[in-house]
């Protein structure tokens, strides 16, 4: 009995993986849809990944399993065939406005017979950076704020996304900030459009990038900027006792005074902005510093009596709280005695 018994468990066994086995393999070849396979095998290279309206686009094909080289492929631009022939592997384009979509769709018949298509649609959007300095310039000034080393920044993504004729709200799009290595992971989020940072201590070019993603319609754009430090600057103004520093015209290295004396005022560009007595002023004449203006932005000289002659004016400022933004300039006065 126990033999007879033994016998049927290894008939069973036997069975089991008969019975186990042949459907599995005889589905699975049923099922397999190889149109869809191969488009899901099929590698789409968008260059550049996220393009901007009206940026030259380039599309790569690449598929692993198969010969690309021999099979008849054709492109189709919104409905229109625009590409067609063996081993047409490439095509490029110019993307439309923003919001202007543009459907790509690709039909390949490889030359073992079996044919397939796949197709995406781009939806250009675009991402200015602009930013500021939070630096020193003077009154009026018709230039640009310039970035300092260590200097404070505030950049803002000015974006513009666009689906079915609506744009797309900035608060309503995510933000992620980074410079290339780090991300900016506090500052990155739902309509987090700005970035407060801190130049580099070693005053290198700070690259920042962001990439902007909504979330409901599947868009997505990037962009970067450099932004390079620069040193910071005095010049030298006029100072009248009435109307104050004449900003209109800035004294030359070298001028001749003609009356007893001169008062002058230091501007700081580019220098950052801090609290008071962190910007230290240290002036010199002819070498020898003037104690009693140490740390005053205006100065008075006054021509020496009965003599003819220079001296020479110079003014080193520190930027107490920023160890690299130091400035140093000087001035040649002449006078003559009458």
């Amino acid at each position: 009995m126990v033999k007879m018994l033994n016998k049927f468990t290894k008939f069973l066994i036997v069975a089991g993986f008969g019975v186990a086995f042949l459907p599995i393999v005889s589905l699975a070849q049923l099922n397999i849809n190889v149109p869809f396979a191969l488009s899901n095998e099929l590698g789409v290279e968008v260059i550049p990944n996220y393009p901007r309206p009206n940026e030259p686009v380039f599309i790569n094909l690449t598929l692993y399993t198969d010969d690309l080289n021999s099979a008849d492929i054709t492109w189709y631009k919104d409905g229109k065939a625009v590409l067609s022939g063996k081993g047409k592997v490439n095509y490029s384009f110019v993307a439309g406005a923003v919001g202007q979509e543009t459907k790509i769709e690709i039909e390949i018949k490889l030359l073992s017979g079996a044919s397939f298509s796949k197709s995406f649609t781009l939806n250009p959007a675009s991402i200015d950076l602009v930013w500021e300095a939070n630096s020193y310039a003077p009154p009026f000034y018709k230039g640009k704020a310039l970035h300092p080393r260590q200097g404070g920044l505030k950049i803002v993504a000015m974006s513009e996304f666009v689906k079915s004729g609506r744009r797309i709200s900035p608060q309503n799009l995510i933000y992620e900030w980074s410079n290339g290595v780090d991300v900016y992971q506090n500052q990155n989020g739902y309509g987090k459009n700005v970035l407060i940072l801190n130049g580099s201590i070693l005053g290198q070019t700070d690259k920042i990038e962001v990439l902007v993603t909504d979330p409901v319609n599947n868009l997505v754009a990037e962009s970067f900027i450099n932004i390079s430090p620069t040193d910071p600057e005095i010049v030298f103004y006029q100072n009248d006792s009435y109307y104050g520093p004449i900003f209109d015209s800035a004294i030359a290295n070298s001028f001749n005074l003609k009356t007893d004396e001169v008062q002058i005022f230091a501007a700081p560009f580019y220098f950052t902005k801090e609290r008071e007595g962190l910007l230290k002023y240290e002036w010199r004449l002819n070498g020898v510093p003037v104690s009693n203006l140490f740390g005053s932005r205006t100065a008075i000289f006054r021509k020496p009596e009965d003599q003819s002659g220079r001296s020479v004016i110079s003014l080193r400022m520190e930027n107490a709280n920023r160890i690299l933004q130091q400035a140093d300039s000087s001035l040649e006065m002449q006078f003559q005695n009458k």
